[in-house]
């Protein structure tokens, strides 16, 4: 029997026996950017040892951490040219930011520094916000620091080690929260009552976002968190110009809440500048799509979304960040020029709806199992509309826009017309044949219009494959059940045989 690529994982657990082979020079670039990675991590775990080991024995989420080298070889899996080189410049650049902001937030973090006066003077210059607000807003305090409160000991590791939401959902469930709530909150939740947030920052900035179940769990966790708050409430209906006054006094309510918890004065220079960065990042995407609209899409799997998500939240009118996404455009303008295409493409799909966490790496494996490509991903569409820094007031217009189409929130609100229409208008836009509709057990707000979705499918005439997850919560649906549901209708629907039968069906329930 020929081999496959599932021969190159180990049995349970998913994890790769030894380096995947893509011919001389792809596997020598990967080999090449893998070791940059150990010497990102080194370098940060060298830069402050005592400091980070404390980090590891204080926090279970830290763990998830250290096996970011493998989580980075999966969303490469398959990965070849162009692609390839993205992927790893992308994800390098996430982990440089990523052990930047991990050394700020241990070096101020009181449960590791109890009683440090070094520690408190670094609180006093660090801005806590939701993870759902993107840090734009925070630029203009540049001698602070923005920290996505929530990012670094949630979300992140719910994406590079499947099982680290477990425990914290668990403490959820224990402590009285419903079982079938959202695994997003839940998590947020089970690390306040484990009090697993680190302590750190002078003052938070929460918010309504994305949906009624995070604003539950924000009083769960302003009662152990215990910093001065203030609520950026972000409008639903943001596809109405009604709403658009109050998202911007909303948003000066918050600059004055900062002002006064930081002792300093708003920078509009500060604040323009970093817009005009953002809108330059936001160009660069633009690129990227159109280059996926064309016969050989340069950008897809998961490294794609991946990043997009940590760019408009995190990194938003970082300098850094606008220099990787033009290194990444030069690299796949060069393949689209050259006419060649080093994957095999049977079908282009959109894939809509959130994604699951815990398969952070499904892309990769519905292009070498079945050779779907994702040309476009619902999560990868947010924030898209440029800002005008012509005045305050236009600045602070466009954050307000960029707030109500954040991360899971773009398509989720603002009335089912912009989830479902746009849909309609991606597919046509980026010639694709069929649809990925990820069926997140616990949504129960896009659970609702699950027959409109298949209603305006089949009156289409478009193929589209619903795909049950859980988000963050491998307990409910696995891994192994999501690629189950492409199977059966790649073989019953689409009546296509696999590209490469050794993935259909393996066991890695047990993988980081």
């Amino acid at each position: 029997m020929k081999k496959g690529k599932a021969d190159l994982l180990r049995k349970d657990t998913g994890i790769l026996k030894h380096r995947e082979w893509r011919g001389i020079s792809d596997t020598v670039y990967d080999y090449s950017q893998w070791c940059r990675l150990w010497g990102i991590l080194i370098k940060w775990a060298a830069s402050h040892p005592v400091q980070n080991v404390k980090a590891v024995m204080r926090y279970r989420w830290m763990f998830s951490y250290i096996t970011v080298a493998a989580f980075f070889d999966r969303i490469c899996m398959g990965q070849r040219g162009a692609g390839l080189r993205a992927a790893r410049s992308n994800l390098n650049y996430l982990a440089s930011d990523v052990t930047k902001t991990l050394t700020t937030i241990f070096s101020a973090d009181m449960n590791l520094h109890p009683g440090s006066k070094k520690a408190r003077e670094l609180n006093k210059k660090i801005i806590c916000f939701d993870e759902l607000l993107p840090a734009i807003l925070g630029k203009g305090f540049p001698g602070c620091s923005t920290i996505l409160f929530q990012e670094y000991p949630m979300y992140l590791p719910s994406l590079i080690h499947q099982h680290s939401p477990v425990h914290y959902i668990e403490q959820s469930e224990l402590y009285g929260l419903p079982a079938d709530v959202c695994p997003l909150p839940s998590f947020e939740a089970g690390l306040a009552i484990e009090d697993d947030f680190p302590k750190i920052g002078c003052c938070m900035v929460t918010s309504n976002m994305p949906c009624d179940g995070s604003i539950m769990t924000t009083m769960i966790q302003e009662r152990r968190i215990g910093l001065p708050s203030v609520p950026l409430n972000v409008p639903l209906r943001w596809k109405e110009d009604e709403v658009q006054d109050y998202a911007v006094e909303e948003i000066k309510e918050a600059i004055s809440f900062m002002e006064k918890h930081t002792g300093r004065n708003y920078d509009w220079d500060a604040l323009t500048e970093a817009c005009r960065i953002w809108n330059a990042q936001n160009e660069a995407k633009f690129e990227k799509w159109d280059m996926n609209k064309t016969d050989i899409p340069p950008h897809t799997g998961s490294s794609a979304w991946l990043y997009r998500i940590f760019e408009h939240q995190a990194v938003c009118g970082e300098p850094a960040a606008l220099r990787n996404d033009l290194k990444v455009n030069r690299i796949l303008r060069r393949q689209v020029a050259k006419g060649k295409c080093p994957k095999t493409i049977r079908h282009r799909a959109i894939i809509w709806n959130t994604p699951a966490n815990n398969y952070a790496n499904f892309n990769n494996w519905l292009l070498d199992c079945w050779g779907i490509d994702s040309v476009c991903e619902m999560i990868d569409i947010h924030g898209t509309d440029l800002i005008d820094t012509s005045s305050r007031e236009s600045m602070l217009l466009g954050i307000a826009g960029m707030y109500q189409t954040s991360t899971m929130r773009a398509h989720t609100k603002g009335g089912s017309e912009v989830m479902l229409d746009d849909l309609w208008e991606k597919y046509e836009e980026y010639n694709a044949d069929m649809i990925i509709m990820f069926d997140q057990i616990s949504c129960k707000g896009v659970g609702a219009i699950n027959g409109l979705f298949e209603e305006g499918a089949m009156h289409r005439g478009i193929p589209m494959c619903r795909v049950r997850q859980d988000l963050m919560d491998p307990t409910s649906i696995t891994r192994r059940e999501m690629r189950n549901d492409v199977n059966v209708f790649m073989l019953t629907v689409m009546k296509e045989e696999p590209l490469d039968a050794s993935l259909v069906d393996f066991d890695d329930d047990k993988s980081w």
